[in-house]
């Protein structure tokens, strides 16, 4: 429901429980419950300590055979890849999951550089910071514990984007078709909220919320060391400046989220315009580039006559003030209009 109310008629889950996918699916598209139509890119994990959560735990080609082929067999559209998995598995997960037509993307495992992921046949990249992290081989090789934030909230701002290196992975990234889903809201966020305070992103519907849920909005930033607080800010700067050049180099973004449903992709889309990219570029990224991506471009991401009748009503113009994208009116997926005051106050969410 918070979906739809944000306007977002179409999501792709990247990590859920099949079962319980599948079961919200089913349920979305009876009409037995209110929710987004949804594709599916199923999770990969290796066993270990560090685990992600998720049943589907594989250590050698035979579980990953039989992985891809429950995944292939249920609908899916892809699989993502953990940072549990082993290097060495890569390859055979890509090898396997071509096989059967599903795209190759997610986190990039452990003690192994974004640069191998793709070389071994990675057509995603989930996260930003593992494009940054990339550069940063000599100090964390191990992408499970929390160096993968603190390193790069200390180190971005200092990588040359103009270096060679640099712009030698983002032609491999070209040259491959790579694309990029950079959850940069959860990095800002990270970088910059002060303890106790409602970062920038959530202010605006903050007061809105259910009061549990404005709370966790008071936790989650990284714990800044006195006197690195402009540091951080920097780096979260660097962050946006590495999206821009992506965008500028030709490399497919699309907006995922990994936070609160519809209103972190209202602040994804406003930090792409931070970054310089232009309102009307937000929205074509936000919709017809998913569609490309899932290469359902002839049913969605635009309005047209043949495509699927998903389309909002917006109170402004967001492609003058992206912003504006936040003042959703009415939502329409399939043909059916739904009323956003209505969709809102059934879970609890006050109004605009």
């Amino acid at each position: 429901v918070q979906h739809l109310a944000a306007g977002v008629t179409m999501v792709r889950d990247m990590a859920n429980d099949p079962d319980a996918l599948l079961g919200f699916k089913r349920r979305f598209e009876a009409g037995d419950e209110v929710g987004p139509r949804i594709f599916m890119s199923g999770i990969m994990e290796g066993p270990g300590p560090f685990a992600g959560p998720t049943k589907v735990l594989i250590d050698n080609e035979a579980k990953a055979r039989e992985a891809v082929d429950n995944y292939a067999k249920l609908g899916y559209q892809g699989v993502k890849i953990y940072s549990s998995v082993k290097p060495e598995l890569v390859p055979v997960i890509a090898k396997l999951a071509h096989e059967k037509g599903l795209r190759v993307g997610g986190h990039v495992p452990a003690y192994m550089t974004a640069r191998q992921f793709i070389e071994a046949g990675a057509e995603e990249i989930q996260h930003i910071n593992f494009v940054f992290l990339n550069f940063f081989f000599d100090e964390v090789q191990d992408t499970r514990t929390p160096a993968r934030f603190t390193t790069v909230a200390q180190r971005a701002s200092k990588l040359d984007l103009n270096s060679t290196e640099v712009r030698s992975f983002v032609q491999l990234m070209k040259d491959k078709h790579v694309v990029l889903d950079p959850t940069v809201t959860v990095f800002n966020t990270m970088m910059t909220r002060q303890p106790g305070t409602v970062g920038p992103g959530y202010a605006p519907i903050a007061g809105r919320l259910p009061p549990q849920i404005r709370r966790s909005l008071l936790t989650g930033g990284l714990p800044i060391p006195k006197g690195s607080e402009q540091q951080y800010r920097d780096s979260a700067d660097a962050l946006l400046r590495m999206i821009k050049l992506l965008y500028d180099s030709g490399i497919t973004l699309v907006a995922g989220t990994d936070d609160l449903p519809g209103f972190t992709l209202h602040r994804e889309l406003e930090l792409y315009v931070q970054a310089g990219i232009s309102a009307p570029e937000t929205l074509r990224i936000a919709t017809l580039n998913a569609a490309k991506v899932l290469e359902r471009e002839a049913d969605l991401g635009a309005i047209a006559p043949g495509k699927f009748a998903d389309m909002i009503l917006v109170d402004g113009d967001p492609a003058r003030r992206n912003s504006d994208i936040r003042n959703t009116d009415l939502v329409v997926k399939d043909g059916k209009v739904y009323e956003v005051d209505a969709l809102y106050r059934s879970i609890g969410v006050l109004p605009r």
